[in-house]
């Protein structure tokens, strides 16, 4: 195992917070509610534990990205999420940042449902995590975005 700091960007607090008052606009009751929130928490968890040793089925890289982002996923079915085997697909977006010394953390800065788009969720969203890994640095002095693998 490998334990990774975690921290949330205030906008990915912002979706969690939305989620849980709003809930699946699929018409989920609100028990459903609490149990997308709480595999997105162990998604997070296991994202703590495990750091960049997590991988399928609950973690894959973001290759169409500059930076060193991963995506958790809420489906299919995995150790963390195991009945996460519908509606709604929940992609999780972190990128590693680094404060130039050696010590790496994860930001999970997007949340979102790619259940209507699939894969066309990904650049925009994509995008957007990338924006707001450059406005954590800024907001977090010190801290660098971590570029994919193979870009250096």
């Amino acid at each position: 195992m490998s334990d990774v700091e975690v921290r949330l960007h205030p906008r990915f607090q912002e979706w969690l917070e939305r989620l849980a008052e709003v809930g699946d606009q699929q018409g989920s009751n609100p028990g459903d509610r609490l149990q997308v929130l709480a595999e997105i928490m162990a998604l997070i968890n296991a994202l703590e534990r495990h750091g960049r040793e997590l991988g399928d089925p609950e973690c894959h890289p973001v290759v169409t990205a500059r930076y060193d982002l991963h995506a958790l996923r809420r489906t299919p079915p995995s150790a963390a999420a195991p009945y996460a085997d519908s509606p709604p697909v929940l992609r999780i977006l972190f990128g590693y940042v680094s404060d130039g010394a050696g010590r790496e953390i994860a930001v999970v800065v997007v949340g979102g449902d790619k259940t209507r788009l699939g894969n066309r969720w990904y650049p925009a969203n994509v995008a957007r995590a990338q924006d707001r890994i450059d406005e954590w640095c800024r907001r977090n002095p010190g801290y660098t975005p971590t570029i994919r693998r193979g870009d250096l």
